[in-house]
């Protein structure tokens, strides 16, 4: 049976198919489709710009047996300030890789998964929030759709919740959650293997899994507030999702070998 529909979308993937054409993976608001965009690899093609990367409007797909392809697309965002910069460009290809690998096909991706990822996008475009703190926003919610994240306010090991307990926080990576300090103490010499992190970092992790990214617009944490949270993440997509890795590290990769950029600091989380 052969279909024609239309659907708002951004593009996610784009593979080269020979010297004319492009196979798109497109995030719609029900999940992701792969189709054909026609003389999208040449620079004059009618779809040229609805196969760049992040781009984002209408696009109209036939869709019957098999691969679809893009008839036509209105696009109404092609995010030149996220291409033009290198950073920005760098966050921006690792989070369409993400979002390419773990939200679902057509008709089952997560209903927020959509809206969070154009809010995303946004936020790298606008400035408003640091681009690291953005994609680990975003890992977070990854991670909840997933079924990887625990309860950030619990203790991993007994369940207490760390607002009522006293001591350390750490991060065990084989069990993947936190853990609090009578259960810190109790590891004995096994403690070494679980990462120190900040005291305050459970209630960030649990507000960034939650919040809405488009309503995130000032935040203020300290440098290794955002390293502990950067690592814990990358673990944890890595080894109980099993995403992340290779694309994370190109990412990681590129912002280590810019040079340093002053920290900004504009707080709504002051930590």
């Amino acid at each position: 049976m052969t279909v024609i529909w239309t659907t708002e979308a951004v593009v996610v993937r784009v593979v080269r198919y020979g010297e004319r054409d492009a196979i798109l993976t497109l995030l719609t608001e029900t999940g992701l489709v792969t189709a054909m965009a026609r003389g999208g690899a040449r620079s004059t093609g009618r779809l040229s710009a609805a196969a760049r990367l992040c781009a984002q409007g209408t696009y109209v797909l036939y869709q019957g047996r098999g691969m679809g392809d893009v008839r036509q697309a209105e696009i109404a965002r092609l995010r030149r300030a996220v291409h033009e910069d290198v950073v920005k460009a760098a966050y921006a290809a690792y989070l369409c890789d993400l979002a390419s690998r773990t939200v679902p096909e057509r008709p089952d991706a997560p209903p927020a998964a959509y809206r969070q990822f154009v809010s995303v996008l946004d936020g790298l475009e606008a400035d408003r929030v640091p681009a690291d703190v953005l994609a680990r926003a975003f890992e977070l919610k990854v991670c909840a759709w997933l079924g990887v994240a625990p309860d950030w306010r619990r203790c991993i090991r007994c369940g207490a919740e760390f607002a009522q307990a006293g001591g350390e926080l750490r991060y065990d990576p084989r069990e993947g959650g936190l853990i609090c300090g009578e259960c810190v103490s109790a590891m004995a010499s096994d403690v070494t293997r679980a990462w120190p992190v900040p005291r305050k970092i459970a209630a960030v992790l649990h507000l960034l899994t939650y919040a809405d990214i488009a309503k995130l617009h000032r935040v203020d944490l300290s440098g290794g507030m955002r390293d502990s949270l950067s690592r814990i993440l990358a673990h944890q997509l890595r080894e109980f999702a099993g995403v992340g890795g290779r694309a994370r590290q190109v990412l990681d990769d590129i912002v280590a070998s810019l040079p340093d950029a002053p920290d900004d600091h504009r707080g709504d989380l002051h930590t």
